[in-house]
């Protein structure tokens, strides 16, 4: 069929939005293969590319946190204070040696005579001596009034002083609580304008060069690619086994040069008549099964989901991929299935505290080295997958991960909390992750990029996935609510109206877990939270969120390469919480009850966007996010704790996309 010129521009522009927020340069991106050069040997392609966004705008935040008794404490502080000064009173005025002669008659110990402490340390005794004085005057007024039955007189003695006893410790632990906790009384706020880039993935600036080569038989290839970020000042391995351990993140080490971006791999594949299958060496990202409806790329309004919310790409840093798929003409027609082992695990120990850190890598070794089987195999990658042509595609894969410090994915801080009281890496073992593709809106595409627009003017993509961790012990879910959830789903859609004239994606997620609101109530940005929750008490706590993007051609009778857009989320963190807590700097646990805490944030963005060819575009826009934090509860039931916090961010971005 042979496509308009104003349809190959739509094309363009829809694959483009489906591609260039997940850009991973494999050779399934046909569409960037912009330079090729060609030989018996084979063909080689190449090209480059460049991200940057320039942000100007104003912010404020504010935050005020709150301490009150409650009226539990309010009306014992009362009472207590009442019996403290008639207590006193009692010991200068000579009441208290008649009323200990009048008790010390009917058989009962008399009243000692106990001044406060300065530091407060007898305080016990004395709110001992304070609520048997209150009983014993209930008792001698009782007698002088002309009770003169002893039984009776003693019990009222016993009566009110224990009430008297109740109220001077519920008086003595709200003073307490208000003495510790005030300290985090704050009302504050701050605005600032300002000017910065992003995004923060690149440290506002991404230039990449990619390179891939097929044989002539396509049966053998390679593929590429090195990024170079903001700061990148020098070509750096992926880290030094040298450098301080604390500071090392596999992952992240290499935003600060030139490195390998996310392809530096080898492969082949072969052919039976049944299925083919393709072998990968080195470091890559795999895609076939992955979630197809990816962010926003620059023109995101906040906190936007990406493919692997849906369904997370096979990735390995240094390792070794496998995958079988069924032949177009065969039995194993819409099969696929898949598997991939990482070794870059980590040898050598060394000793941080009460942590074994392994802090050599076997990829950073020109020396055999290697893994042990065990800790190569928890970091394992294996899914599967069937495909429907037209109508759906079902998958399934499994997420191998652990909480080890030697675990390469993050730093060995991270879970240190975790390990220190027990947890190891035999209480998590990853997680399992479920999809279905709804394909029949599609005209049998699986993606914009193979979408015929003439036939299909209108077409969408609907995914959904599934995520289940798998924690052997429940505690451990307390200290990583984003990671070790008891669930988590996300429903992308993503679709072309009128041929493209109007481009639209979006997420509807959701999760559901348990936390030590650690993390939740960091409201200083120290890394300690206001209260961290006790082992076992932990917050249930619910996730909840959409966004969307839509596009809108401004000049569809012309050159078609004006585009307005909108892009908004939002989302919602509740948690509840009954136990034991300890607030900053305290050493001994807290009865927390009834907490209630709420994390609302919100955002939103208008845009024009200039397209230049398929694969260029400038945009200039204005932005605003919105982020409302708010926590109430009571502590030992004396003592009202509450925080709230604003932020707000109104900016206009511009930015530039370029593919070469």
């Amino acid at each position: 069929m042979r496509m308009t010129k104003r349809t190959k521009r739509f094309f363009a522009a829809a694959a483009l939005l489906s591609l260039s927020a997940g850009m991973t340069f494999a050779e399934t991106h046909e569409l960037v293969k912009a330079h090729t050069l060609e030989s018996s040997a084979g063909t080689i392609s190449f090209g480059a590319w460049g991200r940057s966004t320039f942000e100007l705008g104003h912010s404020n935040s504010s935050t005020k946190v709150t301490v009150d008794m409650t009226s539990l404490a309010t009306s014992a502080t009362a009472s207590a204070e009442s019996d403290i000064a008639a207590y006193e009173a009692a010991k200068s005025s000579g009441t208290l040696s008649a009323v200990n002669a009048a008790v010390s008659a009917l058989g009962a110990e008399p009243v000692g005579t106990v001044d406060l402490a300065d530091d407060q340390s007898n305080i016990a005794a004395y709110g001992a001596a304070v609520a048997t004085y209150k009983g014993y005057k209930a008792a001698y007024d009782a007698y002088a009034g002309g009770n003169t039955d002893t039984a009776a007189v003693l019990g009222i003695a016993q009566s009110e002083g224990s009430k008297s006893g109740e109220n001077f410790t519920k008086y003595a632990t709200a003073k307490g609580l208000m003495a510790a906790l005030e300290a985090f009384e704050t009302d504050t706020s701050s605005s600032k304008n300002f000017a910065g880039l992003n995004p923060d993935w690149s440290y506002g600036s991404r230039v990449g060069f990619w390179i891939i080569g097929r044989t002539p038989d396509e049966k053998f290839g390679f593929d590429f690619n090195l990024d170079s970020d903001a700061r990148a000042l020098f070509v750096h391995k992926l880290w030094d086994s040298t450098e301080d351990t604390s500071k090392i993140n596999y992952n992240e080490d290499g935003k600060y040069a030139v490195a390998i971006g996310d392809q530096a791999k080898i492969w082949a594949k072969m052919d039976n008549p049944l299925f083919q299958t393709k072998v990968s060496f080195g470091r890559m990202r795999e895609n076939e099964l992955r979630g197809k409806i990816g962010d926003f790329g620059q023109r995101e309004s906040g906190d936007v989901k990406s493919e692997d919310d849906i369904f997370q790409e096979i990735w390995t840093a240094t390792g070794l991929f496998a995958s079988v798929k069924g032949n177009e003409d065969s039995v194993l027609k819409g099969f696929y299935a898949n598997a991939a082992i990482d070794l870059a695990g980590n040898i050598g120990e060394l000793q941080i505290g009460n942590d074994t850190i392994k802090n050599d890598s076997a990829a950073d070794k020109d020396s055999s080295q290697s893994v042990g089987m065990y800790d190569a195999f928890r970091t394992a990658q294996a899914g599967i997958g069937y495909t429907v042509p037209g109508l759906l595609q079902v998958k399934a894969q499994y997420w191998g991960d652990s909480i080890a410090a030697s675990n390469y994915r993050y730093e060995a801080s991270k879970y240190q909390a975790a390990r220190s009281v027990g947890y190891d890496m035999n209480d998590y073992y990853g997680r399992m992750e479920f999809g279905i593709d709804w394909l029949g809106f599609m005209g049998g595409a699986s993606s914009l990029g193979d979408l015929d627009l003439e036939k299909n003017p209108n077409a969408a993509l609907i995914e959904l996935g599934v995520k289940v961790p798998i924690v052997t012990r429940e505690g451990l879910r307390d200290y990583d609510p984003e990671k070790f959830y008891n669930w988590y789903s996300c429903l992308g859609a993503m679709g072309v109206i009128q041929k493209g004239f109007i481009l639209y994606k979006g997420h509807l997620w959701g999760g559901q877990g348990t936390s030590n609101l650690g993390n939740y109530t960091d409201i200083s940005g120290s890394g300690s939270g206001l209260l961290t929750m006790e082992a076992g008490d932990g917050a249930n706590i619910f996730m909840a969120g959409a966004d969307f993007l839509a596009e809108v051609c401004l000049n569809p009778f012309g050159k078609q390469d004006v585009f307005l857009g909108l892009s908004g989320n939002y989302n919602i963190t509740s948690a509840s919480a009954d136990g034991k807590a300890l607030a900053m700097g305290q050493t001994q646990p807290l009865a927390l009850n009834d907490l209630e805490l709420r994390q609302h944030n919100i955002g939103a963005e208008i845009y024009v966007k200039k397209t230049f060819g398929a694969n260029n575009y400038l945009f200039a826009g204005i932005a605003e996010r919105f982020s409302l934090s708010s926590m109430d509860g009571n502590v030992e039931g004396l003592v009202d704790l509450s925080y709230t916090s604003k932020n707000n961010k109104f900016y206009m971005p511009i930015g530039i996309e370029m593919f070469f």
